[in-house]
This record gives C-alpha cells, sequence and structure tokens, in this order.
C-alpha cells in the first residue's frame, strides 16, 4: 500500500454529494515529470463477495438519485467509512498516470494507497481557481493543463466530446425548477479524469487477464461529417446520437470508439454502481493476490446487472416524468420553443423533441396539422392530459 497522504488531493464533486468517492492529485517527480493520480474510494474492503451488505448491493444495482429522494446502493455505515473527505485520511485504489507531451500516456501504475485530501472543492469553487489562476494552487492548474491534453489526444483518435449543455430538475419549496446546466472546466476535467481511470484499469484488466465488464461502442458513421452538417445547430449532438451505435457490456475487451479508446471499463464509482464494484473488487484481489472471480460468475453478474437497471431506468424516468408534468403545468407558459428532431411513430404523433430553453431533449405527443421538418423551430402549447406522454399542440 503507497502512502500518498503527502499530496495535494482535491475533491471536487457537486454541492451535495450523497456518495464521495474518487479525488485527483499531482505529483511532480525527478527532472520536473509529472504524475497525475486517481483516487478512487475502496468500499470492496469493507464487505465480502457473496455477504449480504454484497447480495443486497447487487439487487439494487445502482443508487437512485430521484427528484425527491435519494435510495443509496450501499448502507449508511458502509458509506461513512468508505466516503472520502477534506482532512479524513481514506484507503483507495490509484491510479498513477504519466503523459507523453501530446497527451497520450506514456505509463500507468495502478495500487492499494492511502489519501488525505486537502480540499474538497465544489465545481464552481473549482472554476473560480482554474480562472484566477493563483499560484499557491499550481497543482490543480497544472492538473488542468494535462487533461486538457488528454482530451485533444483522444479528439484525434476518434473521441467525440459532447459540448451540449445538461439539464437539471429541482423541487425547492414546493415549486419545481428545471435549469439548463453549461458544463464548466471542472466538470469537463473532473470527468477526463474518470474516463482515464477506466481506460488504465481497462489496460490492467486485460494485462492479467480479468473478468469485467467492458464497455464497447462502434460509432458506424462519420461523427465529423455529420457535426459540421449541422454545425449551427443546438440538437447537432442529438442527431449525431441517431447514427451512434449503442454502447453495449460484454467481457471480452473492445474499441470504444466515441471515447476515442481502445478498451474501457466504468469503474469510478464503486459506492453506487455495482458493476464498478466488482471491478473494483477484481483490480483490489488481484493486487493482493487473492483468488479473483471467474468469467463465468461475472457474466451473470453482469446479465443480473442488465435486467436491473432497466427496472432501475423506469423508475427514473417515472419520477422525472412525474416532475416534468407537474412543471408544465405549473409553468402556464403560451407556448413553448421546440426544435423537432424527428418522429419515432407518426402514426401515434409520438415525436422526439428538444426544448432549446431548458435543454430538454424528450420523447412527447405531438399534434401537428401541417408537415413538420427535422432541425427545425417550432411554438407549441401544452396540453394537460393523463396519458404516459407529455403531450403539446402546434
Amino acid at each position: 500500500m503507497k502512502d500518498l497522504t503527502n499530496l495535494k488531493t482535491y475533491i471536487i464533486d457537486s454541492d451535495d454529494p450523497h456518495e464521495v468517492d474518487d479525488a485527483i492529485s499531482l505529483e511532480i517527480k525527478e527532472g520536473n515529470k509529472k504524475n497525475l493520480w486517481i483516487h478512487i474510494s475502496n468500499p470492496c474492503k469493507l464487505f465480502l463477495h457473496d455477504s449480504n451488505v454484497d447480495l443486497n448491493a447487487r439487487k439494487r444495482n445502482s443508487s437512485l438519485y430521484l427528484i425527491d429522494q435519494y435510495v443509496p446502493m450501499l448502507p449508511k455505515d458502509i458509506l461513512e467509512k468508505a466516503n472520502l473527505a477534506q482532512n479524513k485520511v481514506s484507503e483507495t485504489i490509484s491510479a498513477a498516470i504519466e503523459f507523453n507531451d501530446d497527451g497520450s500516456i506514456n505509463k500507468y501504475e495502478i495500487t492499494e494507497a492511502i489519501i488525505k485530501p486537502k480540499y474538497q472543492l465544489t465545481y464552481e469553487d473549482a472554476n473560480e481557481i482554474l480562472e484566477i489562476e493563483p499560484k499557491e494552487e499550481i497543482e490543480l492548474i497544472e492538473i488542468k493543463n494535462l487533461l486538457e491534453k488528454s482530451i485533444t489526444f483522444r479528439k484525434k483518435q476518434g473521441a467525440i466530446i459532447f459540448e451540449s449543455p445538461n439539464n437539471k430538475i429541482k423541487l425547492y419549496e414546493d415549486k419545481i425548477i428545471l435549469t439548463k446546466l453549461e458544463k464548466t472546466i471542472s466538470q469537463i476535467i473532473v470527468a477526463e479524469s474518470m474516463i482515464l481511470m477506466g481506460y488504465v484499469t481497462s489496460l490492467f484488466i486485460d494485462k492479467y487477464n480479468l473478468a469485467a465488464a467492458f464497455r464497447i461502442q462502434k460509432l458506424n458513421c462519420n461523427p465529423s461529417e455529420i457535426l459540421n452538417r449541422y454545425n449551427d445547430s443546438d440538437i447537432k449532438y442529438i442527431i449525431l446520437k441517431q447514427y451512434m451505435g449503442r454502447s453495449y457490456i460484454t467481457t471480452k475487451p473492445g474499441i470504444h470508439e466515441s471515447l476515442g479508446l481502445k478498451m474501457y471499463v466504468q469503474c469510478t464509482s464503486p459506492l453506487r454502481r455495482y458493476l464498478d464494484l466488482i471491478i473494483q473488487r477484481q483490480v483490489y484481489n488481484k493486487i493482493n493476490n487473492y483468488e479473483v472471480l471467474s468469467k463465468d460468475s461475472v457474466s451473470k453478474i453482469i446479465d443480473y446487472s442488465k435486467n436491473r437497471q432497466s427496472e432501475n431506468n423506469n423508475i427514473f424516468k417515472n419520477d422525472k416524468f412525474k416532475y416534468l408534468k407537474l412543471f408544465f403545468k405549473n409553468e402556464k407558459k403560451a407556448f413553448y420553443k421546440i426544435i423537432f428532431v424527428k418522429w419515432i411513430n407518426h402514426k401515434k404523433n409520438i415525436a422526439l423533441v428538444y426544448f432549446p430553453d431548458y435543454s430538454l431533449e424528450i420523447l412527447i405527443t405531438l399534434f401537428v396539422s401541417i408537415e413538420i421538418y427535422s432541425n427545425k423551430i417550432y411554438k407549441v402549447k401544452y396540453i394537460i392530459n393523463d396519458s404516459n406522454l407529455l403531450e403539446f399542440i402546434y
């Protein structure tokens, strides 16, 4: 186990996280060589595979972040021990990455470690530091520079960087607020560090022939051509997704084309995603020469996880629909601006549309009396209804 408590370690997260499972540090070595360290909380040390805690987590499959409710995958006492926090000494699975000048990875190391985060920043806090660039926080600025180079390199390998904003539905004093969220530099660098952790972990797993849930994606299209054709459109990334092949999970490593990586696993959220926990357990067991899970066991877990996640996705979708319905009912706007993407079922008037004011991509029932076209803006009126889709009329 490596003692990394001397490094200036940063936790960067939202302002109300329930599970804090990642942090980043910079290590400057001889000859001014820089290592990016990515640290992931290590809950698998706290309970055994197939224990009651593990079986309950497997059944839940993931934490549920609903609009007015949070349902954790792991019990409260495990989360309290495993959550990373400012000035708290924590055990992690950590990766050191040394980059080449072009942003590619020269070498990496994955190890058990002890860390003691110095800062626990919100994304807004981190954005402010990165904007002002105080010399006291040179480590965070250097981390940003390294990760921006990594993004540039992955783009050259065919990675697609989705630059469209997100949205968030919040319940505040019985009022539903739907806000558009632009991506910020701190969110971009945290996301890049998590992608890199997934990549080097996949290399480690492949090197030692461990069973794991690899994520594969084939593009099946020319992204540059599509993005150039719709360059000025708010829905260019939504249109691109219509052409892209869907990602899928398998125990066989393969290319993840939209990330520009030759292989990839998700492993950075073991506190809230069960398959991440399984991958972490495989890495932890290998590092310590414990028995690892067989390919057959992992395959069965993957199949079970897919079914459970499908159920969780339905819960999340129904919850989101419930609050969107209340939002549009209470907004009482005369009209809403949409960009029409495509008909999903023209006979049943089911359409995929985008609300640019809220950065909301959604299926709706759309009643029209004219021919409408993709990538065109229309003003529509909300119809209060009892169906399982929001209804609008043009």
